[in-house]
């Protein structure tokens, strides 16, 4: 039976700043997946740049996507940095701090429909499969309001958890202090050396899958 990876989610999934021809976090784990399990990994992504967590919630409908996801032994999820990109930018014509907290609470829901939806597609197969969420990382450290934002989500989104099956991946702390080390010319996006410890770290979550 083939061991089946969905990754879901926005740039980070794409792997956008890796460089050209160079391979992003999930491509990565794919080949870690591998080394660890001894066997090939099967990868699916459906991945955007650009998308909110509300429109990675759509994905979830998709025909295809439900397929993968039926199959999916791991599954990882990216998000919620978009949300925050439009979130400094409304702000920056409000000035009022609510906007960050709706963002956040809003990306939390649509997080949480994802783990739903996933569920109900895994039906009662009880097939063995585990969920990893990547938290964000703050690429704009020298504006406290966007440090400030990025942790309100991160410990929403960690209320989510559910180890060993559901586990969040602490991007944050990965990033922090070393953003001129793992964030591409771009400024924005992870480089190789960024996505390599993304992937470390997904790779160091474990693989010991569990029954829904």
């Amino acid at each position: 039976m083939a061991f089946h990876y969905t990754a879901l989610g926005d740039s980070l999934t794409v792997g956008v700043g890796s460089g050209m021809f160079e391979p992003g976090f999930a491509q990565r784990y794919k080949r870690k997946l591998e080394e660890d399990l001894h066997e090939p990994v099967m990868l699916m992504v459906f991945a955007k740049s650009g998308l909110e967590t509300a429109e990675i919630l759509k994905l979830f409908d998709r025909p295809f996507v439900k397929e993968q996801l039926k199959k999916a032994n791991v599954i990882t999820i990216t998000g919620c940095g978009n949300d925050l990109l439009e979130s400094l930018e409304i702000y920056e014509k409000k000035k009022d701090d609510d906007v960050f907290l709706e963002a956040s609470s809003h990306c939390q829901k649509n997080y949480a429909e994802m783990l739903c939806k996933i569920n109900d597609i895994k039906g009662k197969d009880h097939q063995d499969y585990m969920i990893r969420l990547l938290n964000l990382y703050n690429p704009f450290p020298k504006i406290k309001l966007a440090d400030r934002w990025v942790s309100d989500f991160n410990q929403h989104l960690q209320q989510l958890a559910n180890p060993p099956q559901v586990k969040v991946i602490d991007v944050y702390s990965i990033f922090k202090g070393h953003e001129t080390e793992y964030l591409s010319i771009d400024k924005v996006h992870p480089n190789g050396k960024g996505y390599e410890e993304i992937a470390e770290s997904l790779r160091a979550s474990g693989c010991k899958l569990v029954e829904n």
